[in-house]
């Protein structure tokens, strides 16, 4: 069986990817009216990146499904 192995490419593609992913999720985070709230998700996201950022996009998108009167 042969280990795991990850090419430089594969590295910078992965990283990439994680790195957009903090932005859109910390772009969506600050789009909330409370600061506090974005500092809570901004500590969250930048502790623990890949499941701060994908809590907070779904986050995001669950609470923008409520019902809005005009």
């Amino acid at each position: 069986m042969t280990p795991l192995i990850l090419y430089s490419y594969q590295i910078i593609l992965l990283l990439i990817l994680l790195f957009s992913l903090v932005v859109t999720a910390l772009f969506l985070a600050s789009k909330n009216k409370s600061n506090t709230r974005f500092l809570i998700w901004g500590a969250i996201i930048l502790c623990v990146p890949f499941i701060g950022a994908l809590a907070c996009i779904i986050n995001y998108y669950i609470g923008k499904k409520e019902v809005k009167t005009v």
